[in-house]
């Protein structure tokens, strides 16, 4: 039997171009739950946002956020919604929208579409 493949979503492969050129932090969770732990890191560190924290909770499993203006999401959910973040539509800018997303056109056109129809709403 084969193996069925997975979804490809292109707003999230968009998304993932957009967070790469977005600083990381890596932290340990220490006593702490993983949102804690970076919660307190933004605060002692003082950091501008746009950052992706990546919160290790054990050998096994890293939680990823990313710290926006609006406050702390997860980095699956500013994938999937970048065009909602002004600070990441300054990245989309700075680089190039054709630069950026260059070759996420061959990809299905599942959800490219609706990404177009918010051209970037702010929240």
């Amino acid at each position: 039997m084969s193996k069925k493949r997975k979804r490809i979503s292109r707003r999230r492969l968009a998304g993932q171009r957009v967070l790469a050129h977005v600083p990381t932090y890596n932290l340990e969770t220490g006593a702490h739950k993983p949102v804690t732990a970076a919660r307190r890191f933004i605060a002692d560190g003082v950091l501008a946002p746009p950052a992706i924290l990546n919160v290790r909770r054990n050998e096994h499993t890293t939680d990823r956020f990313f710290w926006g203006e609006k406050g702390l999401f997860s980095a699956q959910y500013a994938e999937e919604n970048h065009f909602l973040f002004p600070s990441l539509r300054a990245i989309v800018d700075r680089i190039g929208e054709d630069v950026l997303f260059e070759g996420l056109e061959a990809l299905a056109a599942d959800d490219w579409e609706e990404m177009e129809e918010y051209e970037y709403a702010f929240v």
